[in-house]
């Protein structure tokens, strides 16, 4: 166990832990770790994490499989992103070679503008392939009982390097991009499917161009009006060019361009969005 955690530091990762207790022998060999801090930003992965406690296995009948399995408070950070806080009944992580598996239950995340939920979650990376899959998504008042799925590649992996800012941008210099093959969204009788693809600007801000087709969009931005995120005046612009795009039948759905930019989300030209920036410098803690 040691082993493989050392062979993750030589790749890079910063891990930190209080000293381990040993259980489990002779069906498992399961090492438990508190206060764990991981940070992958050396080693290429633009992400980091900590938990209060965190048991490492491998099993008899699963000799390549290691289960990472946290428990109590968790915190995470993607990228740019701020650290956010996340709860769950149940987490596990699979690491089988090149594979790794994400799986959680009843998982919230406790974001400045309130908790988001998720019911259930599924994810799986494979190279610089993630496919995610989200069920009973509850983020009141925009969704609820939402599902989502995402499927999605990187064109090159991100460099490795301690300063997270100068590997992204030398990803983005590179050629990097995000290749989305498909994603998808239905909640309270919107439907979203879309695929495209997207990278970084010169601010290192997230672009994305996605073709999609949207059905169910009137309820969807009266949810986003009545909770303060769109004004009135965008929805009902918003509404006016999706209902020319979907012609005469308002159950069809129309075919439009979805974009991030400038940190505003647009549909088929017109803002209706904002979403935060993505900050590259270093937090606190990190």
């Amino acid at each position: 166990m040691e082993a493989r955690l050392d062979g993750l530091r030589r790749d890079g990762w910063d891990i930190r832990a209080e000293a381990p207790s040993r259980a489990g022998w002779p069906f498992a060999a399961v090492v438990s770790y508190r206060r764990v801090a991981m940070d992958g930003a050396a080693a290429g992965v633009p992400a980091a994490w900590s938990a209060d406690e965190v048991s490492i296995a491998l099993r008899a009948a699963q000799p390549g499989t290691l289960l990472i399995v946290p428990s109590g408070a968790q915190r995470w950070r993607l990228a740019g992103a701020a650290w956010v806080a996340v709860t769950a009944a149940s987490f596990e992580l699979a690491a089988d070679g090149a594979r790794i598996g994400l799986s959680g239950r009843e998982v919230v995340l406790h974001l400045p503008g309130g908790p988001v939920g998720v019911a259930d979650l599924q994810a799986s990376a494979v190279d610089r392939s993630l496919q995610v899959g989200l069920t009973g998504i509850e983020a009141p008042p925009f969704m609820e009982a939402g599902r989502a799925t995402l499927d999605a590649s990187l064109t090159r992996p991100v460099p490795a390097g301690p300063d997270p800012a100068a590997a992204a941008a030398a990803w983005r210099d590179g050629g990097g991009t995000i290749q989305v093959s498909s994603v998808s969204l239905e909640a309270g009788g919107l439907t979203v499917s879309a695929s495209g693809g997207g990278g970084l600007d010169a601010g290192l801000q997230p672009v994305l161009d996605l073709a999609a087709q949207v059905r169910g969009h009137r309820a969807a931005l009266d949810r986003l009006v009545q909770a303060g995120a769109v004004p009135a005046s965008t929805a009902v612009a918003t509404k006016a060019v999706l209902g020319l795009l979907s012609g005469r039948d308002a159950d069809a759905p129309a075919a439009v361009r979805l974009r991030l930019a400038d940190a505003v989300v647009s549909v088929a030209g017109f803002p209706l969005l904002r979403v935060p920036f993505l900050n590259w410098t270093p937090m606190p803690g990190q």
